[in-house]
């Protein structure tokens, strides 16, 4: 399937990576070793693969629910995976993980930016885009403070120009740089 590697990531250590290829998820190593196919999935659809920045858990996109909900699994393979979100209908982009891995970030095709705990389960929606469409949703980033309270990130506004944005997750706030 290298053909049709669709995303991808590297892992911390930089000893592994981890590839989404026809909707489904492997993890290789750099040199030697094994390649698995995590999710081993016929007929579900899995996207945007992301490493936890400990190493310890990859989140990604999986349709098996019928649409497509923010799911963990082990790193390592060792266990089943856990879904986190039911939206319902619609698209998600790449999970952004905090430097705490204890938070992920992601966009969906409503330009609706969320925020979720991975402990609490909380979800919060802390914008919204104004004209963005796919592709360049799929281009959609963030940047998380090293403390990872602070999200940084672009999004349209009303007259068609952008700017640049500040959440604050221990308040909650908003504020446009």
């Amino acid at each position: 399937v290298g053909s049709q590697v669709a995303s991808g990531d590297i892992s911390p250590s930089g000893k592994q990576a981890v590839l989404e290829a026809r909707g489904e998820i492997f993890t290789l190593p750099a040199e030697h070793g094994v390649v698995r196919n995590l999710t081993r999935s016929s007929g579900v659809a899995e996207r945007h693969p992301e490493w936890s920045p400990d190493g310890k858990t990859l989140a990604y996109f999986s349709d098996r629910t019928g649409e497509y909900e923010l799911t963990l699994r082990p790193a390592d393979g060792s266990g089943g995976e856990e879904v986190l979100t039911s939206l319902g209908a619609g698209y998600r982009y790449t999970p952004w993980w905090s430097p705490d891995s204890r938070k992920i970030v992601f966009i969906d095709n409503l330009q609706v930016i969320r925020l979720i705990d991975v402990e609490t389960r909380v979800l919060t929606e802390i914008d919204h885009g104004r004209w963005m469409t796919h592709p360049p949703l799929a281009g959609f980033s963030v940047s998380w403070s090293s403390d990872s309270r602070w999200i940084a990130y672009s999004r349209g506004l009303d007259n068609r120009q952008s700017a640049v944005f500040l959440y604050d997750t221990v308040s909650g706030e908003r504020h446009q740089m």
